[in-house]
């Protein structure tokens, strides 16, 4: 791909996919064969993520074009509605993510996506660790190449892609940023990159799924006639195993 933008940022943008794209493939189909046999089985795909990894955990949920059967695991602690700073301690407490995770509804053949660019702190290896236990496949998504010697604050002393059954690398920088001014760093990317891998692996996964003549459960767009309804009777399938979709 030639890349003729004048912008900086698109540039780099445009830099980061064709990592993402010659990097990640293997990885990246392995996830999808897991989501797609997930919910051939009527699975449910978790995810999870702090602060701004928040952001892209709820990427996919109960929004069109994403499948119905994910469950956003979100916390007001985490997602900095009870102060930046609190949510940050937080999430590097041990113990915390698997409070949020007992009032949610994983089973053995689920999937759990875990977003976090550090990959160090103990509420993403405790997600993990806690699905693991029950019978949970576990995807990381997190910036491999820059953190891969970065030092855990888990008591384990595993990091987030030392846990994780398949590992994903958003292809961020250890700052999360792609340009500099002078001494600053600058525009962070690295939800841009997560969010391009989790839809590829989505798409990938319904594209499983019609192969094999298994309709993929997909929310339509709400803002065209007839959708409301197509959309309220497929929530209704998975509203008892989600538990923000009431």
């Amino acid at each position: 791909m030639q890349n003729t933008f004048k912008n900086p940022y698109f540039n780099q943008i445009v830099h980061l996919l064709e990592y993402l794209e010659n990097t990640q493939q293997p990885a990246m189909h392995k996830a999808a064969q897991a989501v797609a046999d997930c919910l051939a089985s009527d699975g449910i795909i978790h995810t999870f993520g702090c602060g701004h990894s928040g952001s892209v955990a709820l990427e996919p949920f109960h929004r069109s074009g994403c499948f119905a059967a994910v469950d956003a695991m979100l916390d007001p602690g985490l997602m900095f509605q009870l102060g930046a700073h609190p949510g940050t301690a937080l999430e590097r407490l041990e113990g915390y993510s698997p409070i949020i995770f007992d009032r949610h509804d994983l089973r053995k053949g689920d999937v759990l996506f875990v977003f976090s660019n550090s990959g160090r702190n103990p509420a993403g290896v405790d997600a993990v660790l806690y699905a693991k236990k029950k019978g949970v496949l576990t995807i990381a998504v997190t910036a491999v190449k820059a953190h891969a010697p970065s030092k855990s604050r888990h008591s384990s002393g595993l990091l987030l892609k030392d846990a994780a059954d398949i590992v994903l690398d958003n292809g961020a920088s250890k700052n999360e940023t792609c340009l500099t001014l002078g001494d600053l760093e600058l525009a962070p990317i690295s939800t841009i990159g997560a969010s391009a891998v989790l839809h590829s692996v989505l798409f990938e996964a319904a594209q499983i799924l019609a192969a094999k003549g298994v309709p993929p459960p997909v929310y339509k767009s709400s803002n065209a006639a007839g959708n409301d309804e197509y959309n309220t009777a497929l929530a209704e399938k998975y509203k008892k195993r989600i538990k923000h979709l009431d």
